[in-house]
């Protein structure tokens, strides 16, 4: 974008390069390693006026907003609190608005371990103020979590769980719709949002199918 390329690293170092040389303009070091790719859209600082930014997401669920010229921060917000939680499709741009889906292949990795009371992760998307990083509206793919059970272990068992979304939300600006892909569940009972194509209303995030 404008004769600058943008990558990200496992550190987390995120790099503004010249296209023809290869030499750097800024670097910017994320709170964990950078798997997304880099979107570049429009923000308006708090001066007023217009300006680009580099919007990116980490593997703990922390999303970002760099200014494209300077490698400034304008902006960092967790958007989900699990400690599995963690960011890997790119985040969409809508209107002034960033779309950030959060997976978490951890835990049901964690699942695997009888001493680990499974599980409490849950999908979604936020959508948030490109400008501020302030929330806009957070949907979620599964259930809030409910005891199940306890193992042989004395562990607690929870669910639902998971229904991860991996990949980059797509946006219908006709429509007016957000459309996000899942993942499996982690835990019972069954949910009808996981391993599934779903449809959010762009303005409000309600599921529409």
């Amino acid at each position: 974008v404008g004769n600058r390329l943008f990558v990200a690293s496992d550190t987390g170092d995120v790099h503004a390069l010249d296209a023809k040389t290869g030499c750097a303009y800024w670097s910017y070091r994320a709170q964990a390693t950078v798997r997304t790719a880099l979107l570049v859209a429009p923000y308006t600082p708090s001066s007023g006026g217009n300006a680009w930014a580099v919007f990116f997401g980490d593997l703990r669920a922390n999303a970002y907003a760099l200014d494209a010229s300077t490698g400034q921060v304008i902006w960092v917000r967790k958007v989900d609190d699990h400690p599995y939680a963690a960011i890997t499709g790119a985040l969409t741009y809508d209107s002034g608005r960033v779309f950030v889906p959060v997976q978490g292949l951890n835990e049901e990795v964690q699942g695997g371990r009888p001493e680990y009371e499974c599980c409490t992760f849950r999908g979604s998307v936020s959508a948030l103020d490109a400008g501020t990083g302030s929330p806009v509206w957070k949907t979620y793919t599964v259930g809030e979590k409910q005891l199940r059970a306890t193992n042989t272990r004395g562990k607690r068992q929870w669910g639902p769980a998971g229904g991860g979304i991996w990949s980059s939300p797509t946006i219908d600006p006709r429509r007016g719709a957000v459309y996000v892909s899942t993942g499996n569940g982690y835990a019972d009972p069954p949910q009808p949002m996981t391993d599934a194509v779903i449809a959010l209303d762009l303005q409000s995030g309600k599921v529409r199918w």
